[in-house]
């Protein structure tokens, strides 16, 4: 029913106008920011994102696969250094592990948020306080009572990966404030400081990969193919970075497996754009977060096998019920927004060659299959 709703609305019009043109050109013939408010269903919707679009070449579509847990001896002596240093330690943990569930997971003298010790680790009457910042000046310090600045703790987690991984590039996408834990009873804190949740997104060839073809559908469940789990969590990862020394790091990640289609054209954002007011006006679409060019991850029917493939991904607030379903989290009540707290926080895939979105109230068991190159 969606796909008919949006494409009666605007998709012919502005697909048949769209010709697509090479990642260089696309930014002289797509405007750098969308500002605009629209009025839908008695609700008030402000967009103001900048149009992201890689600063390369070239844009590929290409093959990948699971990275490869850290080689041995490397993997030996690091996963021994962490044992040591946390029998050592009574109160911080350090662990270390590569495997194929995390291709690098690391607590590095990280601090008991939940309790006053390892061994009351998870204690009743624990609070906490977490929010994300929708906005933020990279230079600027926002946790609570803590001085470290954005841009540093994004340094930091960004040094410590590449000297284990040296060859991986990735991009920060979120951050959330890490709050302090306060006891319930005498509203003491547990941890006397905040922090940052950051959370990164693998590059390929300096392009990002903004979401895996799953994290647009309504319903998420997986076909045997893969593992839906482990194939959403991958090609990003999920950090918390309190100083220097007390950080973490919980990545899986790909890599490239090969060539299918060099140099790929792809069509302006307008053409995004008009299938965007359409489900803002027909009550789909409450708040857009961002609007960017990059890869987003599919299946292939070898499990070993993935597709890294260009599209336009606008990451909003998207309720499947349109104008008749009533917000029940959202950035303005205390709910965090962003992946795994709201129920409504959804990406929006279009295929960046044809401008063609994929419909996110799609059932079919090969809705996770790229249309053409599924064999």
């Amino acid at each position: 029913m969606l796909a008919i709703i949006y494409s009666t609305l605007c998709a012919s019009a502005a697909m048949a106008e769209a010709t697509p043109v090479s990642i260089q050109e696309l930014s002289a013939v797509t405007s750098p920011r969308w500002t605009q408010t629209y009025e839908a269903h008695g609700r008030t919707i402000k967009v103001d994102v900048d149009i992201t679009i890689p600063k390369v070449n070239e844009i590929s579509l290409l093959k990948a696969k699971k990275a490869e847990p850290i080689a041995e001896p490397r993997i030996s002596e690091l996963a021994a250094q962490y044992k040591k240093a946390d029998k050592a330690d009574k109160k911080h943990y350090y662990d270390f592990e590569s495997g194929s569930y995390d291709t690098l997971g690391i607590r590095h003298k990280f601090p008991v948020v939940w309790g006053t010790s390892k061994n009351k680790e998870g204690s009743d009457g624990i609070t906490s306080q977490d929010l994300d910042l929708i906005e933020y000046d990279p230079d600027q310090a926002y946790a609570d009572n803590n001085s470290l600045t954005v841009r540093e703790a994004e340094e930091i987690i960004l040094s410590q990966v590449k000297e284990i991984l040296p060859n991986l590039e990735m991009k920060l996408d979120t951050v959330v404030l890490e709050g302090k834990t306060y006891w319930r009873k005498n509203k003491k804190p547990v941890y006397d400081r905040g922090g940052y949740w950051l959370n990164f997104r693998q590059c390929f060839r300096g392009i990002p990969s903004l979401a895996c073809i799953n994290d647009t559908f309504t319903d998420q469940s997986h076909t045997n193919l893969r593992d839906s789990w482990n194939t959403s969590n991958s090609g990003k990862a999920i950090c918390v970075v309190y100083d220097q020394e007390s950080w973490s790091v919980n990545g899986c990640f790909y890599e490239e497996a090969g060539t299918i289609l060099e140099d790929v054209p792809v069509v302006p954002f307008d053409v995004v754009k008009g299938q965007m007011e359409a489900l803002i006006q027909s009550g789909h679409v409450r708040w857009i977060q961002s609007a960017s060019l990059g890869y987003v991850l599919f299946d292939t029917r070898n499990p070993d096998e993935y597709l890294l493939v260009p599209c336009w991904v606008v990451w909003c607030e998207y309720h499947p019920d349109g104008p008749f379903s009533e917000c029940k989290y959202g950035i303005n009540d205390s709910e965090l927004m962003f992946q795994g707290n709201n129920a409504y926080y959804r990406a929006l895939v279009f295929d960046a060659q044809t401008g063609t979105m994929f419909d996110t109230e799609n059932t079919s068991a090969e809705r996770f299959l790229y249309p053409g190159l599924d064999k």
